[in-house]
């Protein structure tokens, strides 16, 4: 008998991941919902495709190759053919751990490394990037080096990308010390807020929409000190130390915070909080909890009748697929007074955020931003709604490059909206856009 074949995937898949990967039955249910798929037609891009390819370098059969590497990180890791799966085969975790193996045999470059372990896992070096970039867009020269004969300073994969930025705050919304916000009237209980870190330095708005309506709704809000990234994109780029590491800081520091709940206003660090247990032996994914999934458990204040508005809702992957949380955000955006909700075609299918994809796979991207885009013109909607910072970043892209009429809010934006003409509603926590 030969010796068994060991393989870069061999070293990474146990016997529980092998068990994962031959729940495939290649139904092809998966197809349809696979946006890499639907846009190029190619099997190996599709999730039973990629499945096969897996198998077929774990056996031995086949190297891992820069085609193998193609089709893998071509995968927004959406989702999707989870929820579509008769088998239930956990593609989004076979795939992060298949990463893992191509992180070994290649190493990220320099950059990367950097981004994802210094930058991102430090609110130091986040602030000061985010603080060069708003001086970028501010002094203008964002503008003069996009347009001719400047642009030639700035490659053009980078001129793309900087145009996706919206404007960069003046602060971020963690003051760097523990902060709690009162419950205003009758206590119903505390929570603690998740602020992450793109979330906290990008969109501090949206943290501060999130904290007036909780405490207006009857609770104290607690933000603890020293929140770190959730790790969701080194888990993504198959860093699974990092993720660990990001796993074990925020489990011990929020292990240490009395709150009943813990909410999180991003999509993306919600449904990574809630897998921790696979990096780590936690039960702190039973306290998490998504806004919309939070607010829908109340019994919220009425909200007084404001002007007809339509408004469409484009679920995040990681919400749908990744929480199985649908229902919550649409029945919230229902029950606002004089809001008609309007279906929005393709609603399920990724806009092609998917963390760090519109940086490394910006053609297929920018693809699926275009399909989403037309759905969007064609819903006539004057509100798009999301719950994810990464898809309201590229939505509200996708409306700048098509020059439509339309605001991209944070389910949290628009409800704080409604209730600000309330008596009594809360204008602090302040956190201004601009």
């Amino acid at each position: 008998m030969g010796e068994a074949v060991v393989t870069p995937l061999a070293s990474v898949f146990d016997q529980d991941e092998k068990r994962l990967l031959q729940e495939c039955i290649h139904c092809g249910f998966c197809l349809p919902t696979c946006p890499t798929y639907m846009e190029n037609g190619k099997e190996m891009d599709s999730p039973r495709g990629r499945l096969y390819l897996m198998a077929s370098v774990l056996n031995g059969n086949a190297p891992i190759d820069d085609a193998f590497r193609e089709h893998v990180n071509l995968c927004l890791v959406c989702r999707a053919c989870e929820t579509a799966c008769p088998s239930g085969v956990q593609f989004g975790h076979l795939m992060e751990i298949t990463r893992s193996a191509l992180a070994e045999t290649k190493p990220p470059s320099f950059f990367e490394k950097q981004l994802l372990r210094k930058v991102l896992t430090s609110h130091g070096w986040l602030s000061t990037l985010f603080t060069l970039t708003r001086l970028y867009q501010k002094t203008g020269l964002q503008k003069l080096f996009s347009t001719r004969p400047f642009d030639f300073v700035v490659p053009s994969k980078l001129r793309t990308l900087q145009a996706s930025l919206p404007p960069v705050p003046p602060q971020r919304f963690s003051t760097g010390d523990n902060t709690l916000y009162s419950a205003i009237g009758e206590k119903k209980g505390t929570v603690s807020l998740f602020t992450g870190c793109v979330m906290d330095h990008l969109y501090p708005h949206v943290h501060a929409a999130t904290v007036r309506l909780l405490t207006w709704n009857g609770f104290d809000v607690n933000i603890p000190a020293r929140q770190t990234c959730c790790g969701a994109l080194h888990a993504h780029s198959g860093d699974t130390q990092t993720t660990s590491d990001l796993a074990q800081s925020n489990i011990d520091l929020f292990d240490n915070t009395v709150s009943e709940y813990i909410v999180i206003n991003s999509a993306g660090c919600g449904a990574h909080l809630k897998s921790y247990s696979k990096y780590i032996e936690a039960e702190l994914s039973s306290k998490i909890v998504d806004l919309s999934e939070f607010l829908a458990r109340l019994e919220m204040k009425q909200m007084s009748n404001g002007r007809v508005l339509k408004v469409t809702y484009d679920e995040p992957c990681h919400l749908l697929h990744g929480q199985r949380v649908s229902a919550e955000p649409k029945s919230l955006l229902s029950q606002i007074p004089g809001v008609e909700l309007v279906p929005l075609r393709g609603a399920d299918h990724c806009c092609g955020s998917a963390g760090r994809y519109t940086i490394t796979e910006t053609e297929m991207s920018l693809e699926l931003l275009e399909r989403k885009m037309d759905a969007v013109v064609e819903s006539g909607a004057n509100i798009l709604v999301t719950a994810n910072p990464g898809c309201q970043i590229q939505l509200a892209w996708g409306v700048r490059r098509r020059r439509i009429e339309m605001e991209v809010l944070h389910l949290a934006q628009l409800l704080d909206r409604v209730y600000s003409s309330e008596p009594g509603y809360p204008t602090d926590p302040t956190a201004k856009e601009n």
